[in-house]
C-alpha cells in the first residue's frame, strides 16, 4: 500500500509477491500541479493564456478570428465537407438480434428528428477552439424520451473541476461545472446526460483541447495589421502628393502665395504661382506597392494551410501534383474529423438515448459515410475478366466491393422440359455464408426439409394451364388474354395450404424464439 494525495493506492498482489495491477491514478498530484490550480483545469493553450486573459474566457478570441473572410471561408468549408456527407446508424458489428436492431431505428428517428447536420455543425466548433459545448433539452412523447433540441452554448460558461464529487458527471475524469452568478470562479455541477461536449487536439488529457485558433491566431493578426498599413499608404500615396517650390531669396508674402497655390491645387482645374516658383508631383515608388498585397496574400495562403492543409505548388506538374495532394489531404481531414465527433456522438448522445429508452440495449453507432464513391461498372469489368481467366472471387470480396448480403447460388441445369428448368426442389441454391442469422438458418432448414417432388408437382399442377395457353398463342396480347381468362380456374388451392403450413411453422418457431 502506498499512501499518494491523501489517500491509498489500492493494488493487488501477484502470485510471485511482486505488485501487480495499480487501480488509482498515481499521477494526480503532478497533473494538478502542473495543469492548472488544485481546484479547476486550465485551457493548454499559450494564446489564449497569453492574448486572452489567461483564462477560458480568452476562447471570445477566436470568435474574433471568423470574421476574418479568408478563416471564415475555410472554416465553413471544412464543416461542410463532412456534413455533406451521409450518415448512417447501425447496431454492433455481428449483433443480429431483434434488440439491436430497435435499439438502432430509434436512435436513428431521434437524430433524423433532431436535425442532425445541425448537431454536427454546431459541434465541429471544436475545430478552431478546441471544445464545443451543447445542451441536449429532452421531451418525453408518449413512452419514450426524445432528444427535442440540441442548444449550441459558449464554451467560457464552463469550468472543470480536478478533483470532482463522487456523483459529479465527468468528462475527460474532470467535473463539469456550470458558472453561475453565485459561484464565478469553480461553478455549479450539472446534471448527468444533459451536457454533450465535443473536443479537438487533446493533450494530456486536458478537456479544454487544443483547437486550429491558436495556429491562426497569428496570421490573422500579422494580416490585419498590414492591411492597416496598406490602407494608410494607400491614402497617403493614393494621389500624387504635390509639391512647391520657391526661390532661396523668396519673400514671406511669396512663400504664402505659393501655399495657397498649393492648396489650390486639390479644388482648381488650374492655378497660377509667380515666375520663379515651381510645382511639381510626389509619386510613391513603384516597386514598393504591392509589399502589402503580397504579405496579406502570404497569410491568407497560411490560414488555408493550417485549416485544410493545403500544399505548395505554382505551375505545371507542380501544381497538378499539388492538387492531387491537396484532395487526399482534405479526403484524410475529413475522415478524420468523422472519427473524433462519431466517438463523440457514440459515446455520449447515442448511449443516452438508448440508456433512457431501451436500458440493457446493445449501444449502435452513429457514422459518417466519407468514402469516396466506387466506380462499380470498373470493378465489375475487371471480376469478369479475372474470371474469364479462370480466377472466381471469393464471397468475402464480392462484399467488401459492392457491400450488401450475396448468396452463392450454383447454375440450374439445363434442358429437359419447362417445367423441369423451375427447378423448385431441394439443391437450387446452397447458402454458404457461415454467418448466416440463426433466425434465417432455420427458415432455411425447414424448405429444405420440404420434399422437393411434392413442391414440383404443384408447380406443375399450377403452371400446366398457364405454359398451354402461352403456346397455343400466336403472339404477346394473345397470350396474356387467355392467361386473364383462365386465372380463375388455375389450381392453387394445393400449393396455398402447402405454403401456409410453411408459414405457420415458421411463424411459431420465430414466437417462441423471442418469448412471445
Amino acid at each position: 500500500m502506498n499512501n499518494l494525495n491523501g489517500g491509498m493506492a489500492e493494488t493487488t498482489t501477484g502470485g510471485d509477491g511482486q505488485s501487480a495491477a495499480v487501480f488509482n491514478e498515481v499521477s494526480i498530484v503532478a497533473r494538478q500541479l502542473i495543469l492548472g490550480s488544485y481546484d479547476r483545469l486550465l485551457p493548454k493553450d499559450d494564446t489564449l493564456l497569453t492574448r486572452g486573459g489567461g483564462n477560458a474566457n480568452g476562447l471570445k478570441l477566436y470568435d474574433e478570428l471568423e470574421r476574418d473572410p479568408k478563416a471564415w471561408e475555410v472554416l465553413e468549408k471544412r464543416k461542410m465537407a463532412l456534413t455533406s456527407r451521409l450518415w448512417k446508424v447501425a447496431p454492433p458489428e455481428g449483433d443480429t438480434s431483434r434488440t439491436a436492431r430497435k435499439a438502432a431505428d430509434m436512435v436513428r428517428a431521434q437524430l433524423n428528428a433532431l436535425g442532425f447536420d445541425q448537431v454536427t455543425k454546431a459541434l465541429l466548433d471544436a475545430t478552431l477552439k478546441g471544445i464545443s459545448t451543447n445542451e441536449v433539452m429532452w421531451r418525453k412523447d408518449g413512452a419514450e424520451i426524445v432528444a427535442d433540441e440540441v442548444l449550441d452554448l459558449e464554451p467560457w460558461m464552463f469550468q472543470f473541476a480536478l478533483k470532482p464529487d463522487p456523483d459529479e458527471y465527468l468528462f475527460a475524469r474532470c467535473g463539469v461545472r456550470l458558472l453561475t452568478a453565485g459561484n464565478f470562479n469553480l461553478g455549479e455541477k450539472v446534471p448527468h446526460r444533459k451536457f454533450l461536449i465535443h473536443r479537438f487536439g487533446a493533450k494530456y488529457n486536458n478537456p479544454w483541447g487544443l483547437g486550429l485558433g491558436t495556429r491562426l491566431f497569428w496570421p490573422i493578426f500579422f494580416k490585419r495589421q498590414g492591411i492597416q498599413f496598406w490602407l494608410s499608404f494607400a491614402e497617403r500615396f493614393g494621389s500624387p502628393v504635390p509639391v512647391g517650390k520657391y526661390p532661396n531669396n523668396a519673400q514671406p508674402a511669396e512663400k504664402a502665395t505659393l501655399r495657397r497655390a498649393l492648396q489650390a491645387f486639390q479644388q482648381e482645374a488650374s492655378i497660377m504661382v509667380p515666375q520663379g516658383m515651381e510645382i511639381s508631383l510626389l509619386e510613391a515608388a513603384k516597386s514598393g506597392i504591392d509589399t502589402y498585397e503580397r504579405l496579406c496574400k502570404y497569410m491568407d495562403d497560411q490560414t488555408a494551410s493550417i485549416v485544410l492543409g493545403k500544399p505548395g505548388g505554382n505551375s505545371g506538374g507542380q501544381l497538378a501534383s499539388a492538387v492531387n495532394t491537396e484532395n487526399d489531404i482534405r479526403l484524410e481531414l475529413v475522415k478524420a474529423d468523422g472519427d473524433l465527433l462519431s466517438d463523440t456522438l457514440n459515446r455520449q448522445l447515442v448511449r443516452w438515448i438508448v440508456d433512457y429508452n431501451m436500458p440493457g440495449a446493445p449501444y449502435p453507432s452513429a457514422t459518417r459515410v466519407v468514402e469516396e464513391p466506387k466506380d462499380m461498372a470498373m470493378m465489375a469489368a475487371t471480376k469478369k475478366i479475372l474470371f474469364d481467366m479462370g480466377y472466381k472471387p471469393t464471397l468475402e470480396s464480392v462484399k467488401l466491393d459492392f457491400g450488401g448480403d450475396y448468396i452463392e447460388v450454383k447454375s440450374a441445369p439445363s434442358g429437359g422440359s419447362d417445367l423441369a428448368a423451375l427447378n423448385v426442389g431441394t439443391g437450387a441454391a446452397e447458402f454458404s455464408d457461415p454467418e448466416t442469422p440463426a433466425d434465417q438458418a432455420a427458415v432455411d432448414a425447414m424448405l429444405a426439409s420440404l420434399a422437393g417432388e411434392q413442391l414440383q408437382g404443384l408447380m406443375a399442377k399450377m403452371l400446366a394451364p398457364v405454359i398451354k395457353a402461352v403456346r397455343e398463342s400466336s403472339d404477346h396480347q394473345g397470350a396474356l388474354e387467355k392467361m386473364v381468362d383462365l386465372f380463375p380456374d388455375v389450381p392453387l388451392d394445393d400449393l396455398q395450404e402447402s405454403l401456409a403450413r410453411g408459414l405457420f411453422a415458421m411463424d411459431t418457431w420465430g414466437r417462441l424464439n423471442v418469448g412471445l
